[in-house]
């Protein structure tokens, strides 16, 4: 798994979005600027980039994300929460449009495991609270 920036003391998760170039087309290979991976800055985050395909593809896991959120999100999650990082989102999972996404799990992940409780705006980003 990559993760980007372990020093810091907080985690971005949120929704990857693609660049949207002039004529409508996307390219997924290129972050916009609404995607967690830009909005993240200097903040902890995991992003396995052109690398979903190929592991979808390497090990037979399924292609609705169920077993990527196991082996890969919920791993990065615990280690988050065991070394106290303060947690965002960079969208809000609650959102109707998120449910059943990684997005969603992350959240119900936090809340049944953890014992979050709730998501506090604070700017431009959702932060998880106990």
């Amino acid at each position: 798994m990559s993760i980007i920036n372990p020093e810091s003391d907080t985690i971005t998760l949120g929704k990857y979005r693609p660049t949207v170039y002039s004529d409508g087309s996307l390219d997924w290979f290129v972050p916009g600027p609404d995607s967690y991976t830009v909005m993240a800055g200097d903040t902890t985050f995991f992003s396995l980039g052109g690398e979903w395909d190929k592991i979808i593809s390497n090990y037979h896991l399924d292609t609705e994300g169920h077993d990527m959120f196991r082996y890969f999100n919920q791993p990065a999650l615990d280690d988050a929460v065991a070394a106290g990082k303060e947690i965002r989102f960079s969208h809000d999972p609650r959102l109707k449009q998120y449910e059943g996404s990684a997005l969603d799990w992350e959240w119900n992940y936090l809340k049944d495991e953890y014992k979050f409780k709730r998501l506090k705006k604070i700017g431009e980003y959702w932060y998880a609270i106990k």
